[in-house]
């Protein structure tokens, strides 16, 4: 009787709907960009025949069946539909997404729960909490479309890019001759270099090696050598990922530089060091028009005059596509877990300095 007197019935029972209806999408949409980004479901774009129409028909019913809940809620029979073509809707807007987008697809679902939340407070006539969810949901929003200009992509194109077409790999995988390097040779590299460029991504998360790239970091900054942090907007899993782990692990905010900034330094950069990193540094993106990444922003590690990656194997990135970086004659692959590589570079680059001291 409390909610009669103070908003129309209607009212309350709207708010109630759209905070359902974006509450069990997100919930869904959450553990299935989980499970892609865990490898635990196919990272790439899941498609098939007709699935525009059956995605927008799940999601018309839905609204059909809320808007009818919203004049007739004593039809109670037909809040678990609408609760259930919920849930299915999240599965649905995920699965034709592949995994390179989840970044971009994981700020629009925080943007999904803010607005779920601010609809909440509506419905309780709680103010901070539609004034909470009305900033989570602006926020996670804005994010999502500056993170798909910095790859250069519509908002569409991240959401429905993948709609109506048959996944197929036509892509032939072919042996290349690729040249790798022991942590002693590595070492022996930095040493030798006046300014290095250090490129994180998933690898890195992975692995922690955050606190022992910082060891890595202060060794060659003691040495004098001049070292960045290269950050990609989509690194990671997560927008900011990258500059979260770092953080942890106080490296200097100073040092971390964004792609617009860092790129045209890599031509007088001596070494890159990508660790764990592999679509933002993928030279297709520029190089060949029709790949899957094309048009996106990379970090210019190519550019440089040395090129170290560290990674456990040669497998692509999200992408699915080979990287051209790996087989330059300028790169040196270091295969091994990201952590445990940079500890023996920082052990070789302690014992370097120990036998110059004496």
């Amino acid at each position: 009787a409390e909610y009669y007197r103070r908003m129309p019935h209607g009212f309350i029972m709207g708010a109630l709907i759209l905070e359902t209806l974006l509450g069990f999408l997100t919930c869904t949409a959450s553990v299935m960009a989980f499970g892609k980004l865990q490898e635990i479901l196919p990272t790439r774009p899941i498609t098939y025949r007709g699935q525009n129409f059956v995605n927008l028909g799940v999601l018309a019913v839905a609204v059909a069946i809320g808007i009818v809940l919203i004049f007739h809620p004593e039809q109670t029979f037909l809040y678990p539909i609408f609760m259930f073509l919920s849930l299915t809707f999240g599965v649905l807007l995920i699965i034709p997404i592949g995994g390179a987008d989840m970044p971009t697809v994981i700020a629009l679902l925080n943007s999904y729960a803010g607005l779920s939340a601010s609809a909440m407070g509506f419905a309780l006539d709680n103010k901070l909490l539609i004034i909470a969810g009305a900033l989570d949901g602006s926020s996670g929003f804005i994010l999502s479309v500056i993170m798909c200009r910095a790859m250069n992509r519509s908002f569409s194109n991240v959401l429905f890019g993948a709609f109506g077409t048959i996944q197929t790999t036509t892509q032939k995988t072919t042996a290349r001759p690729v040249r790798s390097a022991s942590p002693e040779e590595a070492a022996e590299i930095l040493d030798a270099a006046r300014s290095v460029t250090i490129i994180p991504g998933y690898g890195m998360a992975v692995a922690q090696a955050q606190h022992k790239l910082r060891e890595m970091f202060d060794v060659l900054t003691r040495r004098g050598v001049d070292v960045k942090f290269a950050i990609h907007p989509v690194a990671g899993r997560m927008p900011g990922h990258m500059n979260v782990l770092l953080a942890e692990a106080d490296v200097p905010y100073d040092r971390l530089f964004e792609m617009d900034d860092i790129n045209p330094e890599f031509p007088r950069t001596d070494v890159a060091l990508v660790i764990g990193a592999n679509d933002v540094v993928n030279p297709a993106a520029r190089n060949q028009p029709g790949s899957p990444i094309a048009g996106m922003p990379i970090l210019n590690a190519c550019d440089a005059r040395t090129v170290m990656v560290i990674k456990r194997s040669m497998n692509p990135g999200f992408a699915g596509i080979d990287n051209d970086l790996y087989y330059m004659e300028k790169t040196l692959m270091l295969f091994g877990d990201a952590k445990a590589f940079v500890a023996s570079i920082v052990k070789e680059l302690n014992s370097a300095v120990a036998a110059g001291a004496h």
